[in-house]
């Protein structure tokens, strides 16, 4: 049997990363838009913690929310929870631009979830690293996505492995979905 989860997000590959890896658990996401906006705050826990309280609200049911902040230890953290608006003011070559001065090129993905059903909030966390290109690669999405890639992705930038296709389940960017799964039919969902 399988499992309908409220997954609060209308970015279509966060989307489609979370689908992936939950199929094997035999729990199906149901994909709503959050409609909800989210505090500003350096931290981002905080800000998935008021986030899925207040879609819970909305839906009334359990929910599970994700977030993501990206982290550029040459720039002193920078851009943190705030990727979304600078991925509307940067273009490739101001990424291009801005780490052109650098020998470290880390850039740290940091993923989070949470889970409310009303009474406890459950997060997860994972980190993953990244660096950037010296050029842009791929098609698909942002500027940042053709100019870094993810450790595991073999050297593909995030849009390049985008343009193959919605095969992220064994992507390390699964591994925070990975660990709410294995909480989730531990602790939450019903034996068959």
């Amino acid at each position: 049997m399988t499992e309908n989860i409220i997954f609060a997000s209308g970015n279509t590959e966060k989307f489609h990363i979370a689908q992936s890896a939950c199929e094997p658990f035999g729990v199906a996401l149901v994909q709503q838009p959050s409609g909800v906006d989210e505090i500003q705050s350096e931290d981002p826990e905080a800000i998935i913690r008021d986030k899925v309280r207040r879609v819970f609200e909305k839906f009334n049911q359990p929910v599970i929310v994700s977030d993501d902040s990206w982290t550029i230890p040459v720039l002193h953290g920078f851009p943190g929870p705030y990727m979304k608006s600078i991925n509307q003011w940067l273009v490739v070559q101001d990424w291009l631009n801005l780490m052109k001065p650098y020998e470290n090129r880390r850039v740290v993905l940091i993923q989070l979830l949470a889970y409310y059903d009303g009474t406890d909030v459950t997060v997860f966390q994972s980190e993953m690293n990244g660096t950037f290109l010296p050029e842009p690669h791929g098609n698909y999405g942002s500027p940042f996505q053709k100019v870094v890639t993810m450790s595991g992705d073999h050297g593909l930038s995030i849009a390049e492995v985008y343009d193959k296709g919605p095969q992220h389940d064994k992507r390390e960017v699964a591994g925070c979905w990975n660990k709410f799964l294995n909480w989730y039919t531990a602790e939450i969902k019903q034996p068959v």
